[in-house]
């Protein structure tokens, strides 16, 4: 090949936007269409289970006594559903390309909230739920792909630190509209069913119009250049390879494990606890709420203030050093907060800090170092992986977190999730010494640009 072909043929310098440098390829429309995604995707990942009680209440008239155990199938049927496609889903996008299968996801999620919003009864939900997990599998795998996709190695930190502030954003400004919404209706005489209806039914369109925006606006193909056709079990086998031969993948899927654990915790099992503190403390329902909420805010917020920081970090230090770092400092917080009888006191509130920085910062490190290690044809399969162990980690945090809850302690999730944050940072310890104690990052040792021709 001529060299004047070769420079034909090599991609684009990828967009520059003030520090974020973007990968070779990606224009400055593919850029903003990924930044305008990371915005507006984590609303529609997470408004379902938030919007969740009031359908049960007022659209579906589901006795409080019963909430438990329907949210408890629901979660279930989503989980079960998620872990039998994102195995495969990242090796299809290698196949048909990221864009179509995200696009295709997030469509799929618009008829969940669709169903859920025309539900009269149980079994509705059911299948509200069935259809929203689905678009579901698509879209948290290709979250985590394009987000190996589009930063150039340098820049892996500080974009995974923008989009992490845009997540947060984008469900503070969703969940203070849309949940808003039901109220201002029915003051308006609109009755409470027809009102959640229509906040579901806003939520639909909100996916429908991102995957549009999705289809143009995001790159199409795949990072190498070639569609790679191999078969489900190949996939699966080419991933759990990667792992095997690359202790630092491994050490992702382990992260992604805990992260993944994290989140749930945080949305589910520290909101319980700390309700139910409030009303042992001798607060009423309103209030407990209240104050649980103050913690879970803080957790929150911290974890959104400190992700450019920690962004930044990401490609400043060793990577393993930071994936390090952030396990043992989840760890520290998860603990401190879980050992607390009386959580509304300054210890309580500085563990909730250190569990927000702490989470956040695994999240960043483990997508730094998994976008780093995985190769250019392998990235579909291995995040696919990972996300298989992220949803792993969602159910035996469910599972075993709530048997601690009632018969251990009613903290004992939250202890639980702070002591395998230190049994990974102890593989992470160990790799990292294995591999010479190294410091600083070094763009010249990723794995991102290379290919390992896993076949056609």
């Amino acid at each position: 090949m001529s060299d004047s072909t070769r420079a034909a043929s090599a991609p684009s310098p990828g967009y520059r936007l003030g520090p974020l440098h973007f990968a070779d390829g990606i224009s400055r429309t593919n850029a903003w269409t990924f930044l305008y995604v990371a915005f507006v995707i984590m609303p529609i990942v997470s408004f379902m289970s938030f919007s969740q009680p009031y359908v049960l209440t007022e659209m579906v008239g589901i006795p409080p006594e019963r909430h438990g155990q329907v949210t408890g199938m629901l979660t279930t049927i989503h989980e079960i559903i998620v872990l039998l496609l994102v195995g495969s889903i990242g090796g299809l996008s290698d196949r048909f390309g990221r864009r179509p299968l995200f696009a295709l996801g997030t469509l799929i999620t618009a008829t969940g909230f669709a169903a859920y919003a025309m539900a009269d009864e149980i079994g509705d939900l059911y299948i509200g739920r069935f259809l929203y997990a689905i678009g579901m599998g698509f879209v948290g795998v290709m979250i985590a792909v394009t987000a190996a996709d589009y930063p150039a190695e340098g820049s892996r930190g500080r974009i995974a630190g923008v989009t992490g502030v845009l997540n947060g954003l984008g469900v503070g400004v969703a969940v203070a509209l849309f949940s808003a919404m039901p109220a201002i209706l029915q003051e308006r005489g609109v009755p409470s069913d027809v009102a959640g209806g229509t906040m579901l039914w806003t939520m639909a369109g909100l996916a429908t119009l991102t995957a549009i925006a999705m289809q143009i606006g995001l790159k199409g193909g795949t990072p190498s250049g070639q569609t790679i056709r191999m078969s489900l079990p190949r996939i699966a086998a080419l991933g759990l390879r990667q792992g095997r031969d690359n202790p630092r993948l491994m050490l992702c899927y382990a992260g992604s494990f805990i992260s993944r654990a994290d989140l749930t915790l945080v949305v589910t099992f520290i909101s319980l606890w700390l309700q139910r503190v409030g009303r042992n403390e001798g607060l009423d329902g309103p209030a407990a709420i209240a104050q649980a909420g103050i913690m879970v805010a803080l957790i929150q917020g911290s974890s959104l203030l400190w992700a450019p920081v920690m962004g930044i970090l990401v490609d400043r230090v060793h990577r393993l050093v930071a994936v390090l770092g952030s396990l043992v400092v989840g760890g520290i917080g998860y603990t401190l907060l879980g050992l607390q009888d009386h959580p509304f006191a300054p210890l309580g509130y500085l563990g909730c800090a250190l569990v927000g920085i702490g989470q956040m910062s695994v999240i960043l490190s483990v997508t730094g170092l998994l976008g780093q290690e995985t190769p250019l044809d392998a990235r579909g399969p291995v995040i696919g992986l990972a996300g298989f162990c992220g949803s792993l980690g969602i159910l035996t945090t469910s599972l075993l977190g709530g048997y601690l809850f009632d018969h251990w302690r009613i903290s004992g999730p939250i202890i639980l999730v702070g002591l395998a944050n230190f049994a990974v940072a102890l593989l992470a310890l160990r790799i990292w010494l294995h591999d010479g104690r190294p410091l600083r990052f070094d763009p010249a040792e990723a794995r991102s640009g290379s290919v390992i021709h896993v076949g056609h």
